[in-house]
């Protein structure tokens, strides 16, 4: 997806950032535009943090690096002016706890913090995050608001019933093998 080609957001929130691959790859994809996008890294981890600050400096791009739980140090503070066009992309943790035996070798090495998202369905961080949406909206008003998220091949339906109790807009998108994993909300 290209998203700078389309409409080039005012502020990215990457939520969850992990090794800070997707807003790295969004500000590359950006270069070229005419506006500055300024963008926040957010993870709960001072460990990811500390790898999303070595690659932004690698790919030379201009970070701000904020330990969070999901939104609240922007339900908390105030962190950009409002009325934005925003962009929140979100790569949670979408396992079900402890589900070993679904996942491929290579997950084996990754940190559980980064793979487990809940007890129950897998779903739950997506959940709080969704849940603190209304509050980010209210407090931000933004011109709009774009939620780009992976989640798990499995959660389709989970999530459509979720997302249809909000009334939100949203769609789903596939991966390069053709199996939707991503999700598209827009206010």
């Amino acid at each position: 997806m290209k998203i700078c080609k389309k409409n080039t957001p005012d502020i990215l929130i990457d939520v969850g950032t992990g090794s800070g691959i997707i807003p790295i790859s969004i500000l590359s994809e950006c270069r070229d535009t005419p506006r500055r996008v300024s963008t926040f890294a957010i993870d709960i981890s001072p460990e990811a943090l500390a790898v999303v600050k070595e690659n932004s400096i690698q790919n030379k791009q201009d970070i701000i690096f904020l330990q969070s739980d999901l939104l609240e140090i922007f339900l908390e503070n105030t962190l950009f002016e409002p009325n934005k066009n925003i962009l929140i992309t979100a790569n949670l943790p979408y396992i079900k706890a402890d589900d070993w035996r679904n996942m491929s070798p290579d997950t084996k090495h990754e940190p559980e913090l980064a793979l487990f998202g809940g007890d129950v369905t897998g779903f739950e961080l997506y959940e709080r995050l969704f849940v603190q949406i209304p509050d980010f909206i209210s407090k931000y008003t933004p011109k709009s608001l774009t939620i780009l998220a992976e989640m798990g091949d499995d959660q389709k339906e989970l999530a459509t019933q979720i997302l249809e109790r909000y009334g939100w807009s949203f769609e789903f998108f596939a991966d390069l093998r053709g199996i939707d994993r991503f999700i598209k909300i827009v206010f």
